[in-house]
Order: structure tokens, then C-alpha cells, then sequence
């Protein structure tokens, strides 16, 4: 990335071009100190009644910024009018254009596009999480009025933050930094010789994470007045509001330490705001009245995260008006969930023990020389002897649909749990499909079943492909290809004694060689990444991984039109 001056996020790209309908916007990124632009984000700006009513970029974590605009057009357009220092994007329906202000459209030399791997290389994620008390008379000023009070504790000098698991602790003052706690030397150093300090192990998501806690030290805080107490006999309804929240930013890693504490408690700031919006709202809409809570989320077609707030207790399907307004503001999909609560990102911390995410990310090409279709957004993995349940030899098929409805708890189409071996077996008897006497057996299941029990417990529909030979597999790697390009969920799959999931294909379209990107459930030891990825339990398969003389069935889930 060295000599590049301008960044274009892939995600953002892949977005603009998306879309065919006449829209602008601006863009959001953020400018490094080294004059290196990076646009990461954009924002519809429609003017409708049924735009978003608070500011888009409430929803983007701090330090990002506008810092241009974005059209869409199709056919011929003109060069934007853009302010000093600003960029422009135009997606013609053939060309993505970009331009600076001075009307000069950059040259493919100038600008470079970003992967998500390289943004990650520059930005680490910080979260402050933070429990704050509100209290204040039930009308828009007094609320406005506790919100900019509290906004101006938190932006002062008695807003600290605290690394977890460490000594160390930021200021937000002139030196930043009230105690460094032996984590490390200098004041002045740049947050990557934190990162590398605190995050000695090795992380499974795409991205580090330092975790912050906000803490508001009221002894600094002077007073040259007594304080006065004002009464009023008159009848009030008061609102008490408890925030449990997480502020997001993304820090560059070349920052200096003594710098950060600002950018956290601005993010923190910012992030209240987001809570006004809700508060105000609640006043006038009955029905939403419930404690607020962040809900933040990492959308696959976004590239970074997004911040949002929510009525905690409420039911999704009165939350379905907003949630339009933000796919439509940031030019996400009008099809997919991808900001519901259910979409919370899950932080390291939070995880739970005992399932592995994504544990492709991290392998080395299959060696095809083609193109790589991959399941799109997050799955666990399920495998034999997990939960402290023995189906050692007859429960792969179940294994396998627990990673296919992990697939679509992730994603944010139900909060069911992850269903038991006897729920399973429960079900399909419920449906008529098994005996009373199947419930409690060691009796295997297909891929048949796998779609009996994601329609009945999901409401989702699948696809069926059925191959006479293993030795066929190789010939579906158009229609496996074009299922991970569109759909993108984990495909199960049953040939003889044996299933698997298949996760992703390397195909070439014109010599037909193929590679299977495969998830092994027949897996009995522990969740350790290293050895399941150097084992192959989660690793590329040519086409003789297959049984020549076996003939198999595909389940290939159809997620159902949400948002």
C-alpha cells in the first residue's frame, strides 16, 4: 500500500455497483495522517419521507467522516462540483469514475482498491463499553439538555477508559494518558505496539479488538459555587433511563497513544446521539418504550461495522420500518437481514466456548487455476462429539444441518437456538416422516430430512440436486458456483454412509477442474483451529474426496426474502 494516496473499500464498490437505480449520496472514510485517504462507506441521500430522521452517520463508527459524494447514474453524466479536499464517485452502470475537486478524474494509477485483509492491516476495532444513567423530565428539551450535559462529562477530562485485562488507562486531556500500567513505555507510541502486547493470541476473526471500559472520574471535576437544589411543586413525568452501550472505532494503527482517549470519548459522544434519536422517539411512539441497548453489527456486504441502538424488549417486526431506512440509506440489500438484533457482532469476549466461526478463513488456495464462489457471511462449526454428545459414527447429517441453521442464526433470519440430536429426531416424527420410536435412536438422516426439518423449524425452503456418481460431482460446478455467488449459504450434502458440507468451490469454467471447499463433521476432537485446518477437516478436496460408487443428494437452502 506504500506510494497510494486514495483507498476505495472493495465492499463500497461492490456496493455502488449494485445498484441501478438513479441515487447520490456522499461518502464516508477517513484521512490518515500521512494525507492517505481511505473511503469506506456511503450514505443515500434521497430527501423522501421515508429516509432515515437522523443523521447516517450516526451509523458509522468513529473517526469516519464525509468526505465526498456519490451518484449513480446511467449513461452519460457530469463532473461533480466538489469542495476543497473532497472526492466525488460516479457508477455510470459501466465504470465506477472518481474524481478530486479539482474536476480531474483520478487515474486506476492513483487510487487503489482496498481488501478487506489490507484495511485490517491498517485499522484495528475498539470497543467502549459503557453503562451510563440518564434521568430527566419526559420532554425533548429536558432530554436534549441530559444528553449534551452527559456528552460534555464524557468529552472532558473526567473521561477516562480503561484497557481491559491491563493497567493501563487513557485520559482525555492534553496527555492523554493517566496511567500506562507497565502494558507500555511511551505515551507517545503508536497503538500497534499496544496491539501487539494485548493481543498475543491468535484471532479467528478478520480483524484485532481492543476492549475499553468508560469510566467517569467525578473527583477531577471543580466547582467554585455551592451547589444550589431548585424545586419545583409541580407535577412531572420523569424518564430513567439505564444505557448499556458499546461505542465502536476504528483506530489507525499508526496513531499515537497519547492521541486515542480523544478519539474514544468522541466515539462515545457520537454514539449518544444515536440514543436521543431513540429517546425522542420513544415519547411519541408508545409502543417502543423499552430500556435501549447497542446492536452491533458486521454485515459481509458492508465491509466494516455498523453501529445501531434499539429498544431492548420490543418485538422485530416493529423495528421493520427503521430497518428499511437503514438498508436503503446504506445501500444494502432489500432482501437479507443484516442490522437486526440478531445480527449483533459477537465481540471475543462474548463468544461462546466450544464453536468454531468461519474456520476457512486462514487456508491456502486449493491450486485450481479459477474462480473461488464462497459461503457468504458467518457459520459455525459442528462436528461429532460436541456438547458432550456421543454420535461418534452415525450423527454427521446432523451435524451438518446444526452448521446449516448456525448459517442462518448468524445472518439474522431466526434467534432459534441451535436445535439437540432429539429435537431433530422430534420433528421429523411431529411432520409423519419417522416413527415415535426414531426419537432417541442412533439412526442416520439425509439430506431429505435436512430440508424437512430447516422448512418446519425455519419456514426455509431448499433446493435438491441429486448426482448418480461421485464421480459426477465434478460436472456441478456451475450450479455450486452460481449457488455461492447468489444465495451463499452452506450446502449439505449425503452420498452412502457419509455427509458433509460443502462450503465453497474453486472452478474453472473452461477446463471444468474443480475443488470443493469442504466442512467435515466426522471431526471428534476439540475446537482447535490449527489442527483442523492442517488435518483437512475444514480443507480444499479435489473431485476423488468422493465415493465413484456412491450416489449422493445436495440440500442446498433457499433463505426467504427478509430484512
Amino acid at each position: 500500500m506504500q506510494n497510494k494516496r486514495l483507498f476505495l473499500l472493495s465492499h463500497l464498490v461492490e456496493r455502488l455497483k449494485a445498484q441501478s437505480s438513479l441515487v447520490d449520496g456522499e461518502v464516508y472514510g477517513y484521512v490518515a495522517g500521512n494525507g492517505e485517504v481511505f473511503v469506506l462507506s456511503a450514505a443515500a441521500t434521497t430527501h423522501t419521507s421515508e429516509d432515515l430522521q437522523h443523521s447516517p452517520a450516526l451509523l458509522l463508527p468513529a473517526p469516519l467522516l464525509s468526505i465526498g459524494t456519490f451518484s449513480i447514474f446511467i449513461g452519460d453524466h457530469t463532473k461533480p462540483n466538489l469542495q476543497d479536499g473532497k472526492i466525488g464517485l460516479i457508477w455510470d452502470q459501466n465504470e465506477l469514475h472518481v474524481y478530486s475537486n479539482s474536476l480531474e478524474e483520478v487515474s486506476l494509477q492513483t487510487y487503489e482498491i482496498l481488501s478487506s485483509e489490507d484495511m485490517y492491516e491498517k485499522f484495528a476495532l475498539a470497543r467502549i463499553s459503557f453503562g451510563l444513567d440518564l434521568t430527566s423530565k419526559a420532554d425533548s428539551t429536558s432530554i436534549k439538555n441530559s444528553i449534551k450535559h452527559l456528552s460534555e462529562q464524557i468529552a472532558s477530562p473526567a473521561g477516562c477508559f480503561h484497557l481491559n485485562d491491563t493497567k493501563l488507562l487513557l485520559q482525555n486531556n492534553d496527555g492523554g494518558v493517566l496511567s500506562l500500567g507497565g502494558v507500555v513505555q511511551d505515551t507517545d507510541a503508536p497503538v500497534k505496539t499496544l496491539i501487539k502486547t494485548v493481543c498475543k493470541k491468535k484471532v479467528t476473526s478478520n480483524h484485532e479488538t481492543l476492549s475499553f471500559n468508560l469510566v467517569i472520574n467525578r473527583s477531577i471535576q471543580e466547582s467554585t459555587q455551592s451547589p444550589v437544589v431548585h424545586i419545583e411543586n409541580n407535577k412531572a413525568k420523569i424518564q430513567c433511563t439505564h444505557l448499556n452501550g458499546d461505542a465502536l472505532v476504528y483506530i489507525d494503527k499508526g496513531l499515537s497513544l497519547s492521541k486515542l482517549a480523544n478519539l474514544l470519548s468522541n466515539a462515545v459522544v457520537h454514539h449518544l446521539q444515536l440514543v436521543q434519536y431513540w429517546l425522542l422517539r420513544q415519547l411519541k411512539e408508545e409502543q417502543l418504550q423499552s430500556p435501549l441497548q447497542s446492536c452491533n453489527v458486521f454485515p459481509y456486504v458492508s465491509g466494516i461495522v455498523v453501529t445501531l441502538v434499539y429498544p431492548e424488549n420490543i418485538q422485530e417486526d416493529l423495528l421493520e420500518g427503521y430497518r428499511k431506512q437503514v438498508h436503503r440509506t446504506l445501500l444494502f440489500p432489500s432482501d437479507q437481514p443484516f442490522v437486526r438484533r440478531a445480527n449483533k457482532l459477537q465481540f471475543p469476549t462474548q463468544k461462546k466456548a466450544g464453536i468454531l466461526q468461519n474456520t476457512h478463513i486462514g487456508l491456502k488456495p486449493s491450486g485450481v487455476n479459477g474462480k473461488v464462489s464462497i459461503v457468504q457471511g458467518t457459520y459455525g462449526y459442528h462436528h461429532y462429539m460436541q456438547d458432550r454428545f456421543d454420535d461418534n459414527k452415525w450423527g454427521c447429517a446432523y451435524r451438518s444441518l446444526q452448521t446449516l441453521i448456525s448459517w442462518f442464526r448468524y445472518q439474522g433470519y431466526t434467534d432459534k437456538p441451535i436445535p439437540t440430536h432429539r429435537e431433530i429426531q422430534k420433528c421429523l416424527v411431529d411432520i409423519g416422516d419417522k416413527p415415535v420410536k426414531f426419537i432417541g435412536s442412533c439412526q442416520w438422516i439425509g439430506s431429505q430430512e435436512v430440508g424437512f426439518v430447516l422448512d418446519h423449524l425455519l419456514g426455509v425452503s431448499s433446493k435438491f440436486i441429486y448426482v448418480g456418481s461421485g464421480a459426477d460431482l465434478a460436472e456441478k460446478g456451475r450450479e455450486l458456483a452460481l449457488h455461492f455467488d447468489t444465495i451463499g449459504t452452506p450446502v449439505m450434502i449425503g452420498g452412502g454412509v457419509l455427509a458433509h458440507t460443502i462450503i465453497g468451490v474453486h472452478w474453472n469454467s473452461e477446463t471444468g477442474d474443480i475443488a470443493f471447499l469442504i466442512l467435515d463433521p466426522h471431526y471428534t476432537g476439540g475446537e482447535d483451529l490449527s489442527l483442523i485446518q492442517k488435518q483437512g477437516w475444514c480443507g480444499w478436496k479435489g473431485p476423488d474426496f468422493w465415493d465413484a460408487n456412491a450416489y449422493y443428494n445436495m440440500c442446498l437452502p433457499q433463505p426467504p426474502k427478509a430484512i
